[in-house]
């Protein structure tokens, strides 16, 4: 590295109870593009949460700072270079072999069930709540399930969705399926929840009751914060509703 990226990098640092600190204005003066001073802006702030610090931090905020700049004269962005913040934070902190195994692991079967489970519960509650806060028609006549229905679609979807995620996405690359054989076990469960909606829907009011809006809408909440509490507890990075490209990375 040259002296005057040196002492440019060095001008980025501030250091706070062996921390380094930093915002989008103090790479101002480095020359990085927008996206890459909000990329290490984000680094930071990671790395602040994990409490890593001292030398350790900071050679590798300092060398990533000089393969940014060199990466810019080739057009190349910190996505290319890094991947996200929250990867490379790992890669800083635990080294990349570690790093790369972890991302590898997944979830396992249960911890990915509660989390489509309570994905599909929050997003039914939410739905089935705005709806009874804005029909004047009764609850029974606008189309709504019980919460019964809610609660027994959302927990089987979260269990074919746990047996489908290592078929879709396995450890091994050389045991992935054939696209015909993935479609048709997603085409199986899509028509188990067809089926599954149909059955709830016969159920009488007294085993499927529909409830007030404002409990749908405390439950979607409540639904939802238990799923960031999932993920973030075993570390879900897949799902349902996560890119593909995040899945290839696993």
């Amino acid at each position: 590295m040259s002296e005057e990226n040196r002492e440019r990098n060095a001008n980025a640092k501030q250091t706070h109870h062996g921390q380094i600190r930093t915002d989008t204005e103090q790479y101002n003066s480095l020359g990085l593009t927008k996206r890459n001073q909000e990329f290490m802006h984000q680094l930071n702030k990671i790395l602040d949460q994990r409490g890593f610090g001292g030398d350790k931090r900071s050679v590798g905020v300092t060398d990533t700072l000089a393969k940014l700049q060199e990466g810019q004269k080739t057009g190349q962005t910190a996505k290319q270079l890094f991947g996200t913040p929250t990867a490379y934070a790992e890669i800083l902190i635990n080294g990349p072999e570690k790093a790369s195994a972890a991302a590898g692991e997944q979830a396992g079967f249960w911890p990915t069930m509660a989390d489509s489970a309570l994905s599909i519960l929050a997003i039914f509650s939410a739905m089935y709540g705005i709806l009874g806060l804005f029909s004047k028609s009764p609850a029974a006549s606008s189309g709504q399930m019980g919460i019964v229905g809610i609660l027994l679609v959302s927990v089987v979807f979260g269990l074919g969705w746990a047996w489908l995620t290592p078929i879709l996405n396995p450890n091994d690359k050389r045991k992935r399926l054939p696209l015909w054989r993935i479609l048709l076990y997603m085409a199986a469960l899509l028509v188990g929840i067809l089926v599954l909606f149909a059955a709830v829907s016969l159920l009488p009011p007294m085993l499927n009751p529909i409830l007030p809006a404002a409990l749908y809408i405390v439950l979607a909440v409540a639904a939802f914060g238990g799923d960031l509490w999932i993920r973030r507890r075993f570390n879900v990075t897949g799902g349902m509703f996560a890119s593909q490209r995040n899945q290839r990375r696993r």
